[in-house]
């Protein structure tokens, strides 16, 4: 039996304020061709069966765009006869019980098998049973709900989350939860796995296929795709869906360059590749505050229209501190908020302190890299 595994799709994302003549966000129109372009490339290899191991989309109360873009892609599966098994993910999954799933849409369609109730759900198709455990609201359920599976010899286990020797790479969003290194079981045929955005082997039979799209600069050098399983021989091969829309450039040295001539160097950097309707960030090294002060605005306008999005970040050499946008996020900032919060609320439930340190941490990226502020400076 072959199967396909994908991830992170995230319908709905956007981002960079640009938009098309009919007032369409680019970046969120690029995120519905990228996931139109990965189903084609699903029914090109016309496998037995189909993972996407959760993130479907990209906010919890999708509007209606993502919702129909998903709903057409589901259906050219189901005419193309491949079964689906879905699960949701952080991104997806309401955080309380009062709240209805978006995936309650797709109910009752045939061949489309979702768990998102915040339990284990098995589902058989073509031989093989395909264990599935979508995201949880407190993260000690994962373990109650993996003792539930029942193995039958000819088992896949889906789930989402980082996985506990990955936690250093974790993304720091809303319901972030870690999976335990012991859920990486070899009783299983294969583990497909969601939330981590780069394709990675964690054990024989376990895999994260990555995200389809690109998000971060951070995954500006990852190969996005999808995997092609064979379950039998256990053998997993990369599908490529898209080329690199994200560019993040090697860094301009400026010590003792002029306005123009950092200028110079940002258009001929620009000029080496193709930058037309990509995402690119440039960072700007030793450069002196009067210097990038009065860099030519007119010729980097220029620049800028050419890129769907173009991020030069100075690193001034009179800084103390870099405030990189990324750097922030990964380094000081967080660490300090975390610090405050659990000083602060040492008497609220842990799940709850974990929750609120991860969304704050997403503010203070989405704040970093919003339109106008090319960081935090």
């Amino acid at each position: 039996m072959k199967i396909v595994h994908l991830a992170d799709s995230h319908l709905g994302f956007s981002a960079y304020g640009r938009v098309d003549k009919r007032g369409r966000n680019l970046r969120e129109e690029m995120v519905y061709q990228g996931f139109k372009k990965a189903v084609d490339k699903i029914i090109e290899h016309r496998p037995d069966a189909v993972i996407h191991a959760g993130d479907v989309f990209h906010h919890v109360r999708p509007r209606i765009k993502p919702l129909y873009v998903f709903k057409q892609n589901l259906e050219r599966l189901v005419d193309a006869n491949i079964p689906v098994i879905i699960i949701s993910g952080n991104h997806d999954a309401p955080k309380t019980l009062a709240t209805v799933s978006p995936f309650t849409l797709y109910e009752g369609m045939n061949n489309v098998h979702i768990a998102h109730r915040y339990e284990y759900e098995p589902f058989e198709v073509g031989g093989y049973v395909f264990h599935c455990i979508p995201f949880c609201i407190d993260p000690e359920d994962y373990l109650e709900e993996f003792r539930k599976i029942r193995y039958t010899g000819n088992d896949v286990l889906v789930m989402h989350g980082m996985v506990e020797a990955l936690w250093n790479k974790r993304l720091r969003t809303v319901g972030e939860h870690e999976l335990k290194d012991s859920f990486l079981k070899r009783d299983f045929s294969y583990i497909a796995l969601g939330h981590y955005h780069g394709q990675a082997q964690l054990a024989q039979n376990a895999w994260y296929s990555g995200s389809i799209e690109y998000f971060r600069f951070n995954e500006a050098k990852d190969e996005k795709g999808m995997l092609l399983v064979d379950l039998e021989s256990g053998k997993v091969e990369p599908i490529p869906v898209k080329a690199k829309d994200m560019l993040d450039l090697i860094p301009v040295d400026c010590d003792r360059l002029s306005s123009d001539e950092i200028t110079t160097e940002l258009q001929n950097l620009c000029d080496d590749v193709d930058i037309k309707n990509k995402i690119v960030r440039i960072k700007l090294k030793n450069v002196s505050r009067e210097a990038y002060k009065n860099i030519n605005q007119a010729r980097m306008s220029r620049l800028k229209s050419e890129a769907l999005h173009l991020d030069v970040m100075p690193e001034f050499k009179d800084d103390t501190r870099i405030w990189d946008a990324e750097t922030v996020d990964a380094s000081s900032l967080p660490q300090e908020f975390e610090k405050f919060l659990r000083d602060e609320a040492s008497g609220t439930p842990k799940a709850i302190q974990d929750d609120v340190i991860a969304y704050g941490t997403y503010l203070i990226g989405r704040i970093a890299t919003a339109p106008g502020h090319g960081g935090l400076r």
